[in-house]
Parts: C-alpha cells; sequence; structure tokens
C-alpha cells in the first residue's frame, strides 16, 4: 500500500524539470528587480551582488534540473 500511494504521488519528469526552471526563473526575477533597487538607490555593492545571484542561479540551473529530473 505504501508503494502504491508513492508511485501516485510522486511527480512525473516533465512537472519535476518545470518547477525547477520555475524555481530558476523565479530567482532570476528576484535577482533583476534587485538590481533595480541597488540602480535607484545608486548602491554599487548591493547591484554586485544582485547580478552574482543572477548568474549563479543561471549557472546552476542545469545542476537544479538534473537533480529534479533524477528524483522524479
Amino acid at each position: 500500500m505504501d508503494h502504491i500511494v508513492k508511485a501516485e504521488t510522486a511527480p512525473t519528469m516533465s512537472q519535476a524539470t518545470t518547477s525547477a526552471s520555475v524555481f530558476v526563473a523565479l530567482v532570476v526575477l528576484l535577482a533583476a528587480l534587485g538590481m533595480v533597487a541597488a540602480l535607484q538607490v545608486a548602491s554599487v555593492s548591493s547591484m554586485v551582488l544582485a547580478v552574482v545571484v543572477a548568474l549563479t542561479a543561471l549557472i546552476v540551473s542545469p545542476a537544479i534540473i538534473s537533480i529534479a529530473r533524477t528524483r522524479a
């Protein structure tokens, strides 16, 4: 019975990939909003941090999607 419940509630590979892609897109979007806010207050360090967060999310995104696929 336990195996049946797990099989029915486990996400499919496309659902896992979509979830991971949405997560990466949200991180990049939040970093972009951080860049806009940093530009408004002319804070160079905040802008650099937002750029680093966005680039890190884009660089790590293939790994996040791969992990999501293997767990599906």
